[in-house]
């Protein structure tokens, strides 16, 4: 008999100190959503982070997601599957009993082309430590790739803010034989204007002149295209 009653204690210790939360993020925790510019405000909805209690008993957990430096305009909302959306940076408690799991997926409210890090740590319970991950949200737009990325230009345009017409200029230094092409956006991701086929073979220094006394007041951005590489965004603003 105290043999058996030695085994269960043994058992139930070695139960006790490996039984953690699994947490299962099927997705890369540099998130990266849809281009701005050609979406205009939009919704990212992630895939479901799963939260599993593999213990043999009922745990309750906290669940924290915690932004400092979210763009304006912008939210993050984390939210179960029975539709309870929890405040940021706060802990929340979670039951869970044992062997069940509970799905958490996080909606980001995107209105400019940004991004953002933020941190989701799961505390509590059976955890010796805390599990904590950090992620980045990113838009498209905003995310420069060695494959994607439009290297060794300047971009401008003067005067910024404008009334009714700017000057948008810009040099290269590429040995493309290809034209480039300026895009001009709304504060909405919508194309408004498209500058297509600039020679740049014979002078790499150019300058396109928009005219915007059409255009209502607000916030414009306007992107540089070279052999399929990309500028970042810039930003102006027509005033009436």
């Amino acid at each position: 008999m105290k043999k058996i009653v030695n085994l269960v204690f043994m058992v139930t210790m070695l139960s006790a100190l490996f039984a953690e939360l699994v947490v299962n993020i099927p997705f890369d925790l540099d998130i990266v959503g849809d281009s701005y510019a050609e979406e205009g405000d939009y919704e990212f909805v992630s895939e479901w982070m799963i939260m599993t209690n593999t213990s043999s008993e009922t745990q309750t957990y906290t669940f924290k997601y915690t932004t400092v430096e979210v763009p304006d305009g912008w939210s993050l909302t984390a939210c179960n599957d029975l539709g309870v959306c929890y405040m940021p940076n706060w802990p929340i408690p979670i039951e869970l009993e044992a062997n069940a799991s509970m799905n958490i997926h996080l909606s980001i409210n995107v209105s400019s082309c940004d991004g953002f890090p933020f941190e989701i740590t799961f505390d509590e319970g059976d955890l010796t430590e805390p599990l904590t991950y950090n992620f980045t949200f990113n838009t498209a737009d905003n995310v420069g790739t060695e494959d994607h990325e439009l290297a060794n230009y300047k971009l401008q345009n003067f005067p910024n803010p404008f009334t009714g017409e700017t000057t948008i200029s810009f040099s290269l230094n590429t040995e493309s034989t290809e034209s480039a092409e300026l895009k001009i956006y709304n504060i909405k991701g919508q194309k408004v204007e498209t500058f297509s086929n600039i020679q740049i073979i014979n002078s790499p220094d150019q300058q396109v002149t928009w005219d915007a006394h059409n255009f209502s007041s607000g916030v414009y951005f306007y992107q540089l295209n070279v052999d399929g590489k990309s500028s970042e965004l810039n930003k102006m603003i027509l005033v009436k």
